[in-house]
């Protein structure tokens, strides 16, 4: 517990980490009691204030007594009445900010469902944020994502949810009587959102591996998620909670749903364990491969500074480790230190020629490409695009540094090539390809 109480408040000063060492040592089911608290504490008084002063007045509210004893005369008199009461409160209330009541058409201050977040979180709002990113990200088939990376996700996303709601449910708790305006607690829930969705982009980053930008615009759109949940809330939610139905649910569906939901929960653990064995690996002085694969998992969570610190270690221990080099020289280049860039992949060239599809000449002839070095930059390019030669950024690569040296007319055809193969690549590949065939079009 303590341990997970750590990584909780590391998200606060160090985001990524924290999400990363979530990944490895979090517990889903404390970060769900965590969202069960401080939601409680959240919509027990922030919700609460906000629902005093905003929520719009139920019609039912101003109609005392019964009906029934009463003559059609009288009976219109107190509806009538009723009405009179309503227009006028509804009328007196305040209104939210700029959107006025548009805005209780996606969200409630409701105080009564502070176990809303961890369901809506669980059930609507991580699988469509993994869709949204299985999509705008292009990171693979939506089920198998979502099967490997659900557990690690909900338990990244409900940490933030109750990192983003706590600091603002305390101060709701110390000003629960208190003077304060309403505004100001209008304020803390947006401010509470909106931390929430910062969370999130460091939490999408860290366990899809997605850029910046394909979190920001999934964090942007995946709030409807929410809205949604909050109105099966409200008009399912009395069924689904009955107990016969759960009873029914049990019987008849209990074996498939239970081993889906450990399917879930083995694979997050499995991780966690590969992780764990990884480290216990690099006790030993010799084995450079579990730092690589140490590095390897870093370098997908877009955390650089620590996966080069275990590509480095496994360099120390062995400096012909091939996978090191590789990955070493790639990071050279993209930091522009391109003579040492040129030293790891000679030592990946000198142990297989062919290595990661062929694509090391890909890396050699961008790094001569780089360092200003056009006829070697040509030599390795040519390689590579006569043994893979519908890879658009090799064809580009190669267009390239042809146009430079003023062949123009075969970088012409290499461009030309280039995007062609945009067009044919399989669907799944073509927006990270996309990218190749514009700088080609630009190029002609």
């Amino acid at each position: 517990m303590m341990e997970n109480l750590k990584l909780f408040l590391q998200i606060y000063y160090n985001p990524p980490a924290a999400m990363s060492d979530i990944i490895d040592r979090g517990s889903w089911l404390f970060a769900a009691i965590l969202v069960l608290v401080v939601g409680a504490g959240f919509y027990l008084t922030i919700n609460a204030k906000l629902d005093a002063v905003y929520q719009i007045p139920m019609f039912s509210d101003y109609i005392s007594g019964s009906f029934y004893d009463l003559t059609d005369d009288q009976l219109a008199d107190a509806i009538r009445s009723a009405q009179t009461q309503f227009d006028s409160a509804n009328a007196a209330r305040p209104r939210i900010p700029l959107i006025g009541d548009a805005f209780f058409n996606f969200f409630s201050f409701s105080p009564f469902g502070f176990y809303q977040p961890l369901l809506s979180l669980t059930l609507f709002y991580v699988p469509f944020t993994v869709l949204l990113v299985s999509l705008i990200g292009r990171i693979g088939n939506f089920g198998v994502v979502l099967r490997r990376e659900y557990t690690a996700t909900a338990t990244c996303i409900l940490m933030a949810w109750a990192a983003a709601h706590l600091p603002f449910a305390v101060a709701g708790i110390l000003t629960l009587n208190a003077a304060v305006s309403p505004n100001v607690y209008l304020l803390m829930w947006f401010a509470s959102g909106m931390l929430f969705g910062i969370f999130v982009v460091f939490a999408l980053r860290t366990v899809l591996g997605t850029t910046f930008g394909v979190a920001t615009i999934v964090v942007l759109i995946s709030w409807l998620s929410l809205t949604f949940g909050m109105y099966v809330f409200q008009n399912v939610s009395p069924w689904l909670l009955s107990p016969f139905l759960i009873i029914f649910a049990v019987m008849f569906f209990g074996g498939y749903l239970g081993s889906e939901i450990r399917g879930f929960g083995d694979s997050f653990r499995r991780r966690q364990d590969f992780k764990r064995y990884l480290h216990s690996l690099t006790v030993n002085p010799k084995d450079a491969d579990a730092h690589v694969q140490l590095g390897l998992i870093y370098l997908k969570r877009q955390q650089r500074s620590k996966a080069v610190e275990h590509f480095q270690k496994a360099f120390e221990i062995d400096r012909t480790e091939i996978d090191a080099n590789y990955q070493l020289g790639k990071i050279s280049r993209q930091n522009g230190d391109l003579p040492k860039a040129i030293e790891h992949f000679a030592v990946v060239v000198e142990q297989e020629d062919k290595y990661s599809l062929n694509e090391i000449w890909r890396e050699i002839g961008a790094t001569y490409m780089a360092a200003k070095m056009p006829n070697e930059a040509i030599e390795a390019l040519e390689k590579y695009v006569s043994r893979r030669p519908v890879d658009p950024e090799g064809l580009y690569y190669l267009g390239k540094v042809l146009a430079e040296t003023g062949q123009i007319e075969r970088s012409k055809e290499l461009f030309e090539q280039s995007i062609e193969s945009v067009k044919i690549a399989p669907s799944y590949r073509r927006h990270e390809l996309r990218k190749w065939g514009k700088l080609a079009e630009k190029e002609l």
